[in-house]
């Protein structure tokens, strides 16, 4: 499911993505309508497919007394609010033409998970009614029997405790455990979803903590703007109780709102992360798979090859005109301007005077380099380009069967091929055939590469 979720989102990425000024009406809204489907198609197939290979815990009282744990505690109804995701939201359809990355498709308690990951997997009970575990921390699922031994069983080894600002009967009995255990420096509460939420959390259990609760702070633009979808502060506290409102903002808008969570939480409790003694991120271990090693160089290939031909031609072939006139025959000889003059550095003139060309080159080193390193926007780009450019050599095959004018663009490229082979360049024409076939057959092998699972799981680990 995860894998057919990737296929529809590339898909329905590059079909709203592409846009053909000259296609009837009817055809460009079926085009958008088909994208859209495709994309929320594949964003649920995608979610569906990792909650089906997330695993469960068989209890919470079973957990290694040595393994480092983070207790995630909430009130059940909380659970659609914590599994919402940036690719479903409105607005990326409007800034962004749905182009969901795998950033886009974290959850918001899978960004706290990873926030919290130097502290220790973050695990939870899950709510019996649940077909599949949500997204984010490893549940175990208990019995109404069992379930506050499981808590007390975690809340015992914890190295954090975070406490969503929630309501329920079951949320009150939590937060006397926590508080009873005298233990502040362990504690961080999650404010959420609203201002009218956190104060009936503060009026109905803000005496139950020592030093009390901060009131909700007034909403300022820079907070409209900048705020997480869901998680909206964090509060921690000194060892005599004393509270801190942490804002969870980030720092541009609608810039890295996919991940806004993840990156704001570190951010905000700096003092937490020292006092523990954890770094703020957790080192990534998992190695680069060998798909990527090789759709990379595909990917240059394609980009780069015409490039490469270019400045290679035009210095075999500057080289050969300074060559006396018998060489070949001056009757095949392409016009005196086509080539450079004699006695020129061919290959410097174009160093000097082709910055465009040597710009584009830096630009496809660095989306190399971004892909290569995992960047989410650069694999996605990648996987769409690859879809996209079959797509387009099919039209362009078309277009030219309905309109044999259109074979005429391709005549100077034949008379080069001309001059190529009077000089006996035949190794020059050989080098432009393999920088062909590497771009067209190139694109679609690293789109497939790139959506293989061992990507995919490399991608999320460096997310």
């Amino acid at each position: 499911m995860s894998t057919l979720g990737w296929i529809a989102l590339t898909l329905g990425s590059a079909l709203l993505g592409v846009h053909y000024g000259i296609a009837p009406v009817w055809a460009a809204w079926g085009q958008l309508a088909a994208g859209v489907v495709l994309v929320v198609a594949g964003v649920w197939s995608v979610l569906r497919g990792r909650q089906h290979l997330t695993p469960v815990l068989t209890g919470l009282q079973g957990l290694p007394a040595d393994e480092r744990i983070v207790l995630f505690l909430r009130s059940f109804k909380d659970d659609d609010g914590f599994s919402q995701v940036a690719a479903l939201r409105w607005f990326r359809l409007l800034f962004t033409s749905m182009l969901p990355t795998p950033a886009h498709l974290r959850t918001e308690e899978d960004q706290v998970a990873r926030a919290v990951a130097p502290f220790g997997r973050m695990v939870a009970l899950g709510r019996p009614s649940d077909r599949l575990p949500r997204l984010g921390a490893e549940r175990s699922y208990a019995s109404d029997a069992t379930w506050q031994a499981e808590v007390l069983a975690a809340l015992d080894h914890a190295a954090l405790v975070l406490l969503v600002t929630g309501a329920g009967r079951s949320l009150a009995w939590e937060v006397d455990q926590v508080v009873g255990r005298d233990e502040p420096a362990r504690l961080v509460l999650l404010v959420s979803r609203d201002r009218r939420q956190y104060e009936h959390f503060r009026e109905a259990l803000g005496d139950h903590f020592p030093n009390g609760l901060p009131h909700y702070p007034p909403a300022r633009v820079r907070h409209r703007l900048l705020r997480g979808r869901y998680v909206r502060a964090a509060i921690w506290f000194d060892g005599d109780w004393t509270p801190h409102w942490e804002m969870l903002d980030g720092r541009f808008p609608l810039i890295g709102l996919a991940r806004r969570t993840q990156r704001a939480l570190p951010r905000a409790l700096q003092e937490v992360y020292r006092r523990a003694g954890v770094p703020a991120r957790v080192p990534r271990t998992t190695p680069r798979p060998w798909a990527v090693k090789l759709s990379v160089p595909l990917l240059a290939a394609f980009w780069l090859g015409p490039l490469v031909w270019s400045v290679v031609a035009i210095g075999a072939l500057g080289g050969r005109s300074h060559a006396p006139a018998g060489g070949f025959s001056p009757s095949l000889a392409p016009p005196s301007g086509d080539l450079p003059a004699a006695g020129h550095n061919t290959v410097l003139d174009l160093l000097l005077t082709g910055w465009p060309l040597w710009l584009w080159a830096a630009v496809v080193a660095a989306f190399a380099y971004r892909t290569w390193r995992g960047g989410p926007y650069a694999v996605t780009v990648a996987r769409l380009q690859g879809v996209a450019f079959p797509v387009f050599l099919l039209a362009l095959v078309v277009s030219l069967a309905l309109s044999p004018q259109g074979w005429l663009m391709f005549l100077p490229l034949a008379g080069l091929a001309l001059v190529m082979a009077h000089q006996g360049l035949y190794w020059l024409f050989s080098l432009g055939l393999v920088l062909l076939v590497l771009g067209v057959v190139g694109m679609p092998v690293a789109t497939t590469l790139l959506i293989r699972r061992d990507v995919r799981e490399w991608i999320d680990s460096r997310l």
